[in-house]
Protein backbone atom coordinates (compact mmCIF):
# COMPACT_ATOMS: atom_id res chain seq x y z
CA UNK A 1 0.00 0.00 0.00
CA UNK A 2 1.17 3.65 -0.96
CA UNK A 3 -0.29 6.59 0.42
CA UNK A 4 0.54 9.40 -1.76
CA UNK A 5 -2.11 12.32 -0.41
CA UNK A 6 -2.97 13.32 3.16
CA UNK A 7 -5.76 14.10 5.45
CA UNK A 8 -7.39 13.54 8.90
CA UNK A 9 -11.19 13.42 8.38
CA UNK A 10 -13.09 13.63 11.72
CA UNK A 11 -15.06 10.24 10.98
CA UNK A 12 -11.55 8.15 11.36
CA UNK A 13 -10.32 10.01 14.53
CA UNK A 14 -14.11 9.39 16.04
CA UNK A 15 -13.61 5.87 15.71
CA UNK A 16 -9.81 5.56 17.19
CA UNK A 17 -11.06 4.89 20.85
CA UNK A 18 -12.84 1.81 19.73
CA UNK A 19 -10.32 0.44 17.27
CA UNK A 20 -7.58 0.71 19.66
CA UNK A 21 -9.42 -2.26 21.43
CA UNK A 22 -9.05 -4.94 17.95
CA UNK A 23 -6.10 -6.81 17.75
CA UNK A 24 -2.95 -5.21 16.04
CA UNK A 25 -3.18 -7.23 13.02
CA UNK A 26 -6.91 -6.34 12.56
CA UNK A 27 -6.08 -2.92 13.63
CA UNK A 28 -3.40 -2.68 10.27
CA UNK A 29 -6.32 -4.20 8.04
CA UNK A 30 -8.78 -1.33 9.15
CA UNK A 31 -6.17 0.86 8.57
CA UNK A 32 -5.41 -0.11 5.56
CA UNK A 33 -9.21 -0.17 4.42
CA UNK A 34 -9.51 3.24 5.41
CA UNK A 35 -7.14 5.16 3.28
CA UNK A 36 -9.40 3.75 0.41
CA UNK A 37 -11.93 5.97 1.39
CA UNK A 38 -10.56 9.09 3.70
CA UNK A 39 -11.21 12.42 2.36
CA UNK A 40 -11.42 15.99 2.58
CA UNK A 41 -12.62 18.78 0.06
CA UNK A 42 -10.71 21.72 1.64
CA UNK A 43 -6.98 19.68 2.25
CA UNK A 44 -6.32 17.05 -0.19
CA UNK A 45 -7.02 13.10 0.19
CA UNK A 46 -5.32 9.91 1.26
CA UNK A 47 -5.67 7.61 -1.37
CA UNK A 48 -4.50 3.79 -1.67
CA UNK A 49 -1.80 2.88 -4.66
CA UNK A 50 -4.26 1.11 -6.70
CA UNK A 51 -6.76 4.53 -6.78
CA UNK A 52 -3.86 6.69 -7.56
CA UNK A 53 -4.07 7.50 -11.42
CA UNK A 54 -0.93 9.33 -11.50
CA UNK A 55 2.01 7.49 -13.64
CA UNK A 56 4.59 10.31 -12.46
CA UNK A 57 3.94 9.32 -8.90
CA UNK A 58 4.44 5.98 -9.60
CA UNK A 59 7.74 6.59 -10.92
CA UNK A 60 8.79 8.92 -8.46
CA UNK A 61 8.44 5.78 -6.27
CA UNK A 62 11.36 4.27 -9.03
CA UNK A 63 13.61 7.07 -8.50
CA UNK A 64 13.16 8.09 -11.91
CA UNK A 65 10.83 11.16 -11.54
CA UNK A 66 11.29 14.48 -11.90
CA UNK A 67 9.30 17.63 -10.88
CA UNK A 68 9.82 21.66 -11.65
CA UNK A 69 8.12 23.72 -9.37
CA UNK A 70 8.72 27.19 -11.63
CA UNK A 71 8.04 30.88 -10.96
CA UNK A 72 8.33 30.21 -6.86
CA UNK A 73 9.08 33.06 -4.23
CA UNK A 74 11.84 31.12 -2.22
CA UNK A 75 12.26 31.23 1.35
CA UNK A 76 15.77 30.22 2.53
CA UNK A 77 15.21 29.35 5.76
CA UNK A 78 17.60 31.56 7.24
CA UNK A 79 15.77 34.89 7.60
CA UNK A 80 15.81 36.91 4.65
CA UNK A 81 12.69 37.58 2.55
CA UNK A 82 11.50 35.68 -0.50
CA UNK A 83 13.50 35.32 -3.63
CA UNK A 84 11.40 35.73 -6.85
CA UNK A 85 10.61 33.78 -9.56
CA UNK A 86 12.96 31.05 -8.88
CA UNK A 87 12.55 27.08 -10.21
CA UNK A 88 12.73 24.35 -8.41
CA UNK A 89 14.19 21.20 -10.29
CA UNK A 90 13.19 17.67 -7.77
CA UNK A 91 15.09 14.60 -9.06
CA UNK A 92 13.91 11.42 -6.97
CA UNK A 93 14.15 11.96 -3.54
CA UNK A 94 16.67 15.53 -3.71
CA UNK A 95 16.70 18.84 -5.12
CA UNK A 96 18.98 18.96 -7.65
CA UNK A 97 18.28 22.75 -8.88
CA UNK A 98 17.47 25.77 -7.47
CA UNK A 99 17.33 29.45 -10.03
CA UNK A 100 16.09 31.27 -12.91
CA UNK A 101 14.56 28.89 -15.26
CA UNK A 102 16.95 29.07 -18.12
CA UNK A 103 15.61 25.73 -19.32
CA UNK A 104 15.60 23.74 -16.53
CA UNK A 105 11.85 22.59 -17.07
CA UNK A 106 13.52 20.28 -20.10
CA UNK A 107 12.79 16.88 -19.11
CA UNK A 108 10.68 17.49 -16.69
CA UNK A 109 8.12 14.56 -15.37
CA UNK A 110 5.55 17.20 -14.18
CA UNK A 111 5.69 20.95 -13.81
CA UNK A 112 3.35 22.81 -11.37
CA UNK A 113 3.70 26.81 -12.46
CA UNK A 114 3.22 28.22 -8.90
CA UNK A 115 2.62 31.39 -10.52
CA UNK A 116 4.59 33.57 -7.46
CA UNK A 117 3.48 31.06 -4.76
CA UNK A 118 5.79 31.01 -1.61
CA UNK A 119 7.97 27.59 -0.97
CA UNK A 120 9.62 26.77 2.15
CA UNK A 121 11.42 23.73 3.50
CA UNK A 122 8.99 20.88 4.92
CA UNK A 123 8.79 22.25 8.46
CA UNK A 124 10.47 20.65 11.57
CA UNK A 125 8.73 20.48 15.02
CA UNK A 126 11.51 20.19 17.88
CA UNK A 127 9.07 18.82 20.59
CA UNK A 128 6.66 15.92 20.08
CA UNK A 129 5.15 12.55 21.19
CA UNK A 130 4.59 10.65 18.48
CA UNK A 131 2.51 7.98 20.22
CA UNK A 132 0.32 10.58 22.60
CA UNK A 133 -2.93 12.24 21.81
CA UNK A 134 -4.71 15.69 21.32
CA UNK A 135 -7.70 14.54 23.16
CA UNK A 136 -8.64 12.82 26.65
CA UNK A 137 -10.49 9.89 25.29
CA UNK A 138 -7.19 8.24 24.10
CA UNK A 139 -4.29 6.71 26.16
CA UNK A 140 -1.77 9.13 27.39
CA UNK A 141 0.64 7.83 25.34
CA UNK A 142 1.01 4.63 23.08
CA UNK A 143 3.21 2.81 21.14
CA UNK A 144 3.24 1.61 17.65
CA UNK A 145 0.81 -1.46 18.06
CA UNK A 146 -1.40 1.14 19.81
CA UNK A 147 -1.40 3.43 17.47
CA UNK A 148 -1.07 1.58 13.91
CA UNK A 149 1.98 2.75 13.18
CA UNK A 150 1.03 6.36 14.62
CA UNK A 151 -1.10 6.51 11.83
CA UNK A 152 -3.17 9.30 12.84
CA UNK A 153 -0.56 11.38 14.04
CA UNK A 154 1.29 11.22 10.72
CA UNK A 155 -1.48 11.98 8.74
CA UNK A 156 -1.76 14.81 10.83
CA UNK A 157 2.09 16.13 10.83
CA UNK A 158 1.82 15.31 6.97
CA UNK A 159 -1.40 17.67 6.34
CA UNK A 160 0.42 20.50 7.73
CA UNK A 161 3.64 20.50 6.14
CA UNK A 162 5.29 19.06 9.05
CA UNK A 163 8.04 17.06 7.13
CA UNK A 164 10.40 16.00 10.48
CA UNK A 165 9.96 15.66 13.78
CA UNK A 166 12.06 15.19 17.30
CA UNK A 167 10.41 12.97 19.59
CA UNK A 168 10.68 14.27 23.09
CA UNK A 169 9.21 10.61 24.84
CA UNK A 170 8.12 7.65 22.98
CA UNK A 171 7.57 3.98 24.24
CA UNK A 172 11.07 2.31 23.47
CA UNK A 173 12.35 0.85 21.69
CA UNK A 174 9.27 0.94 19.39
CA UNK A 175 9.91 4.72 18.09
CA UNK A 176 13.56 3.56 16.98
CA UNK A 177 12.43 0.42 15.11
CA UNK A 178 10.00 3.08 13.38
CA UNK A 179 12.14 5.65 12.64
CA UNK A 180 14.96 3.09 11.17
CA UNK A 181 11.97 1.51 8.67
CA UNK A 182 10.82 5.10 7.73
CA UNK A 183 14.72 6.22 6.73
CA UNK A 184 14.04 2.82 4.76
CA UNK A 185 11.04 4.01 3.33
CA UNK A 186 9.03 1.75 4.56
CA UNK A 187 6.17 4.12 6.03
CA UNK A 188 5.44 7.16 4.64
CA UNK A 189 6.27 9.84 8.07
CA UNK A 190 7.55 12.65 8.77
CA UNK A 191 11.67 11.98 9.32
CA UNK A 192 11.83 10.93 12.61
CA UNK A 193 14.54 12.06 15.41
CA UNK A 194 14.27 10.40 18.69
CA UNK A 195 14.73 10.51 22.62
CA UNK A 196 13.00 7.12 23.26
CA UNK A 197 12.05 6.83 27.07
CA UNK A 198 12.54 9.92 29.42
CA UNK A 199 14.40 9.68 32.54
CA UNK A 200 12.14 11.22 35.55
CA UNK A 201 12.33 10.65 39.11
CA UNK A 202 10.17 7.64 40.50
CA UNK A 203 7.51 8.93 42.01
CA UNK A 204 7.72 12.29 40.16
CA UNK A 205 6.33 14.23 36.64
CA UNK A 206 4.76 12.82 34.30
CA UNK A 207 4.14 9.40 35.14
CA UNK A 208 3.05 9.82 38.63
CA UNK A 209 0.59 12.97 37.50
CA UNK A 210 -0.61 13.50 33.89
CA UNK A 211 -0.06 9.58 33.51
CA UNK A 212 -1.93 8.12 36.64
CA UNK A 213 0.69 5.94 37.28
CA UNK A 214 -0.04 3.74 34.64
CA UNK A 215 2.75 0.68 34.82
CA UNK A 216 2.57 0.59 31.07
CA UNK A 217 3.24 3.38 30.48
CA UNK A 218 5.69 3.85 32.70
CA UNK A 219 7.01 0.67 31.72
CA UNK A 220 7.74 1.65 27.82
CA UNK A 221 8.45 5.82 27.71
CA UNK A 222 10.21 6.40 31.10
CA UNK A 223 13.32 5.74 33.06
CA UNK A 224 12.28 6.01 36.52
CA UNK A 225 15.15 7.32 38.68
CA UNK A 226 15.74 7.05 42.34
CA UNK A 227 19.28 7.48 44.03
CA UNK A 228 19.73 3.74 43.70
CA UNK A 229 19.40 3.66 40.35
CA UNK A 230 22.65 3.03 38.30
CA UNK A 231 21.84 6.14 35.39
CA UNK A 232 24.93 5.43 33.53
CA UNK A 233 23.85 2.25 32.68
CA UNK A 234 20.35 2.66 31.71
CA UNK A 235 22.16 5.84 29.46
CA UNK A 236 24.10 3.27 27.90
CA UNK A 237 21.09 0.79 27.27
CA UNK A 238 19.20 3.99 25.58
CA UNK A 239 22.08 4.77 23.37
CA UNK A 240 22.07 0.66 22.68
CA UNK A 241 18.59 0.93 21.59
CA UNK A 242 19.13 3.64 19.23
CA UNK A 243 18.50 6.84 20.62
CA UNK A 244 19.38 9.92 18.78
CA UNK A 245 18.97 12.44 22.38
CA UNK A 246 18.89 10.94 25.87
CA UNK A 247 16.14 13.58 27.74
CA UNK A 248 15.72 14.04 31.39
CA UNK A 249 12.67 16.19 33.50
CA UNK A 250 13.50 18.52 35.91
CA UNK A 251 9.70 19.33 37.51
CA UNK A 252 8.67 19.01 41.21
CA UNK A 253 5.36 20.76 41.01
CA UNK A 254 2.47 18.27 40.82
CA UNK A 255 0.64 19.34 37.61
CA UNK A 256 -3.09 17.92 38.68
CA UNK A 257 -2.75 18.63 42.19
CA UNK A 258 -1.49 22.37 42.54
CA UNK A 259 0.55 23.42 44.38
CA UNK A 260 1.45 19.72 45.62
CA UNK A 261 4.81 18.63 44.98
CA UNK A 262 6.41 15.48 43.64
CA UNK A 263 10.29 13.67 43.99
CA UNK A 264 12.47 15.32 41.20
CA UNK A 265 15.33 14.32 39.80
CA UNK A 266 18.75 15.81 42.25
CA UNK A 267 20.93 18.45 40.56
CA UNK A 268 23.62 16.07 40.56
CA UNK A 269 21.45 13.38 38.87
CA UNK A 270 20.77 16.02 36.25
CA UNK A 271 24.49 16.54 35.74
CA UNK A 272 25.21 13.07 35.70
CA UNK A 273 22.74 12.62 32.94
CA UNK A 274 24.07 15.19 30.80
CA UNK A 275 27.83 14.05 31.28
CA UNK A 276 26.86 10.74 30.73
CA UNK A 277 24.97 11.46 27.07
CA UNK A 278 28.12 13.42 26.23
CA UNK A 279 30.34 10.37 26.95
CA UNK A 280 28.41 8.61 24.45
CA UNK A 281 28.41 11.06 21.36
CA UNK A 282 24.43 11.98 22.17
CA UNK A 283 22.93 15.33 23.05
CA UNK A 284 21.02 16.07 26.15
CA UNK A 285 17.13 17.79 26.39
CA UNK A 286 16.10 18.94 29.88
CA UNK A 287 12.10 19.49 30.61
CA UNK A 288 12.14 22.34 32.85
CA UNK A 289 9.09 24.56 35.04
CA UNK A 290 10.54 27.40 35.68
CA UNK A 291 13.97 29.79 35.45
CA UNK A 292 15.26 27.77 38.58
CA UNK A 293 15.18 24.76 36.59
CA UNK A 294 16.63 26.15 33.28
CA UNK A 295 19.84 27.58 34.87
CA UNK A 296 20.33 24.15 36.45
CA UNK A 297 19.69 22.66 33.04
CA UNK A 298 22.01 25.11 31.66
CA UNK A 299 25.16 24.35 34.48
CA UNK A 300 24.33 20.54 34.13
CA UNK A 301 24.88 20.54 30.39
CA UNK A 302 21.98 20.71 28.49
CA UNK A 303 21.68 21.29 24.40
CA UNK A 304 18.41 21.97 24.74
CA UNK A 305 16.05 23.33 26.88
CA UNK A 306 12.56 22.28 26.85
CA UNK A 307 9.18 24.55 27.86
CA UNK A 308 10.70 27.57 29.83
CA UNK A 309 8.08 27.52 32.36
CA UNK A 310 4.87 25.76 33.01
CA UNK A 311 1.58 25.93 33.46
CA UNK A 312 1.62 27.11 37.18
CA UNK A 313 5.37 27.87 37.29
CA UNK A 314 6.43 31.08 40.21
CA UNK A 315 9.84 31.79 39.19
CA UNK A 316 9.21 33.20 36.26
CA UNK A 317 12.03 35.44 35.89
CA UNK A 318 15.53 34.83 33.87
CA UNK A 319 17.82 36.83 35.38
CA UNK A 320 20.73 38.27 32.84
CA UNK A 321 23.41 36.21 33.65
CA UNK A 322 21.13 33.15 32.86
CA UNK A 323 20.71 34.69 29.08
CA UNK A 324 24.54 35.04 28.84
CA UNK A 325 24.83 31.95 29.93
CA UNK A 326 22.71 30.20 26.82
CA UNK A 327 24.24 32.40 24.69
CA UNK A 328 27.63 31.52 25.66
CA UNK A 329 27.70 27.67 25.45
CA UNK A 330 24.85 28.19 22.62
CA UNK A 331 22.17 26.06 24.21
CA UNK A 332 19.08 25.81 22.08
CA UNK A 333 15.78 26.55 23.85
CA UNK A 334 12.43 25.17 22.85
CA UNK A 335 9.55 27.35 24.62
CA UNK A 336 6.58 25.50 23.56
CA UNK A 337 4.16 28.91 23.75
CA UNK A 338 1.52 27.45 22.25
CA UNK A 339 1.22 24.31 24.53
CA UNK A 340 1.53 27.00 27.79
CA UNK A 341 -1.24 29.49 25.99
CA UNK A 342 -3.33 26.20 25.12
CA UNK A 343 -3.49 24.83 29.44
CA UNK A 344 -3.60 28.13 30.86
CA UNK A 345 -7.26 28.73 33.07
CA UNK A 346 -7.59 31.93 33.83
CA UNK A 347 -10.13 30.69 36.42
CA UNK A 348 -7.65 27.57 37.90
CA UNK A 349 -6.08 27.76 41.14
CA UNK A 350 -2.32 27.69 39.35
CA UNK A 351 -0.50 30.94 38.87
CA UNK A 352 -0.48 32.33 35.44
CA UNK A 353 2.45 32.53 33.47
CA UNK A 354 1.41 32.84 29.52
CA UNK A 355 2.19 36.21 29.39
CA UNK A 356 5.19 37.20 31.15
CA UNK A 357 6.30 33.71 29.19
CA UNK A 358 5.90 36.20 26.03
CA UNK A 359 8.31 38.55 27.98
CA UNK A 360 10.25 36.62 28.72
CA UNK A 361 11.17 34.04 25.47
CA UNK A 362 11.24 38.70 23.79
CA UNK A 363 14.25 39.20 25.98
CA UNK A 364 15.36 35.63 24.95
CA UNK A 365 14.76 36.50 21.49
CA UNK A 366 16.58 40.18 21.60
CA UNK A 367 20.08 38.70 23.32
CA UNK A 368 20.16 36.05 20.49
CA UNK A 369 19.58 32.57 21.96
CA UNK A 370 19.07 29.68 19.69
CA UNK A 371 15.14 29.34 19.84
CA UNK A 372 13.92 26.16 18.56
CA UNK A 373 10.04 25.84 17.41
CA UNK A 374 8.56 22.71 19.19
CA UNK A 375 5.21 22.37 19.91
CA UNK A 376 4.95 19.70 22.90
CA UNK A 377 2.18 18.13 20.60
CA UNK A 378 0.22 14.85 21.06
CA UNK A 379 -0.84 16.42 24.62
CA UNK A 380 -4.45 17.35 24.96
CA UNK A 381 -5.70 20.27 23.31
CA UNK A 382 -2.53 20.64 21.25
CA UNK A 383 -2.65 18.86 17.77
CA UNK A 384 0.30 17.31 16.06
CA UNK A 385 1.12 19.55 12.80
CA UNK A 386 -1.42 22.58 13.12
CA UNK A 387 0.07 23.66 16.66
CA UNK A 388 3.41 24.10 14.67
CA UNK A 389 2.31 26.92 13.05
CA UNK A 390 0.29 28.31 16.07
CA UNK A 391 3.50 28.48 17.85
CA UNK A 392 5.14 29.86 15.06
CA UNK A 393 2.50 32.91 15.72
CA UNK A 394 3.00 32.66 19.04
CA UNK A 395 6.86 33.14 18.39
CA UNK A 396 6.52 36.18 16.59
CA UNK A 397 3.79 37.46 19.18
CA UNK A 398 6.67 36.84 21.84
CA UNK A 399 9.11 39.66 18.86
CA UNK A 400 10.43 37.02 16.10
CA UNK A 401 9.67 38.40 12.79
CA UNK A 402 7.74 36.11 10.73
CA UNK A 403 11.25 35.45 8.51
CA UNK A 404 12.70 34.59 11.84
CA UNK A 405 9.93 32.52 12.51
CA UNK A 406 9.87 30.14 9.74
CA UNK A 407 13.57 29.97 10.41
CA UNK A 408 12.67 28.45 14.06
CA UNK A 409 10.72 26.09 12.42
CA UNK A 410 13.48 25.00 9.67
CA UNK A 411 17.26 25.82 9.34
CA UNK A 412 17.34 26.70 13.27
CA UNK A 413 15.71 23.12 13.51
CA UNK A 414 17.14 21.46 11.33
CA UNK A 415 20.92 22.36 13.25
CA UNK A 416 19.19 21.27 16.49
CA UNK A 417 18.40 17.63 15.09
CA UNK A 418 21.58 17.49 13.67
CA UNK A 419 20.82 17.40 9.89
CA UNK A 420 21.12 21.32 8.64
CA UNK A 421 22.96 18.94 5.48
CA UNK A 422 20.00 17.44 5.09
CA UNK A 423 16.91 19.30 5.86
CA UNK A 424 15.71 22.69 6.58
CA UNK A 425 16.70 24.47 3.09
CA UNK A 426 15.86 25.15 0.02
CA UNK A 427 18.89 24.02 -1.69
CA UNK A 428 20.55 21.94 -4.26
CA UNK A 429 21.33 18.28 -2.58
CA UNK A 430 19.13 18.78 0.20
CA UNK A 431 15.82 16.16 0.50
CA UNK A 432 13.15 17.32 -1.39
CA UNK A 433 10.63 17.94 1.54
CA UNK A 434 8.91 21.54 0.80
CA UNK A 435 5.62 23.41 1.81
CA UNK A 436 4.20 25.62 -0.79
CA UNK A 437 1.58 28.24 0.75
CA UNK A 438 -0.39 31.11 -0.57
CA UNK A 439 0.48 34.43 0.73
CA UNK A 440 3.76 35.54 1.48
CA UNK A 441 4.51 34.30 5.24
CA UNK A 442 7.48 35.97 5.34
CA UNK A 443 4.66 39.30 5.68
CA UNK A 444 1.86 37.65 7.95
CA UNK A 445 3.31 34.31 9.69
CA UNK A 446 -0.36 32.89 9.44
CA UNK A 447 0.15 32.49 5.64
CA UNK A 448 1.87 29.29 6.32
CA UNK A 449 -1.61 27.70 6.99
CA UNK A 450 -2.55 28.39 3.33
CA UNK A 451 -0.88 25.18 2.58
CA UNK A 452 -1.05 24.57 -1.61
CA UNK A 453 1.49 21.83 -1.78
CA UNK A 454 3.60 19.16 0.45
CA UNK A 455 6.36 17.21 -0.27
CA UNK A 456 8.30 15.04 0.98
CA UNK A 457 11.01 13.02 -0.18
CA UNK A 458 10.18 14.38 -3.68
CA UNK A 459 6.28 13.09 -3.50
CA UNK A 460 3.64 15.31 -3.40
CA UNK A 461 1.61 14.15 -0.22
CA UNK A 462 -0.87 17.13 -0.54
CA UNK A 463 -2.20 18.49 -3.18
CA UNK A 464 -4.10 21.40 -3.39
CA UNK A 465 -3.64 22.86 -7.15
CA UNK A 466 -7.20 20.94 -8.49
CA UNK A 467 -4.85 19.60 -10.87
CA UNK A 468 -6.44 16.56 -12.76
CA UNK A 469 -4.08 13.26 -12.81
Amino acid sequence: MSIEYITVPAPVQSHLPLLLHITFAAAVAVSRYFTKWLHDGKQGVMIDQGVNKSPALSASRRGEFMIVLKNAAVIGGAGEQPGQNTTIVINGSRIERVGPDTGLTNGADIVFDLKGRYVMAGLIDAHVHLGGADNLDYPGIGGRHETYDYLDSRVKALKWGVTAIRSAGDYTPEIFCFRDEVNLCKHISPRIVAAGRMIQARGGHPIYTVFGANETIAAGATVLADETTDLEKEIGKLVDEGADWIKAVISEVNKLDYPATVPRLSTGQIKLIADTAHKYGKPCMIHVDDARHMREAAEAGADSIEHVFSVGATETEIDDDLIELLVKKQIYVVPTVFSIYAHENPKGSRALVYEKLLEQVNRLIKAGVRIGAGSDSNIPFVSLGESLHDELSQLVKCGMTPADAIAAATSVNAKLLRKENEIGAVSPGYYADLLVVDGDPARDISNTKNIYLVIMNGRVLVDNTGKEW
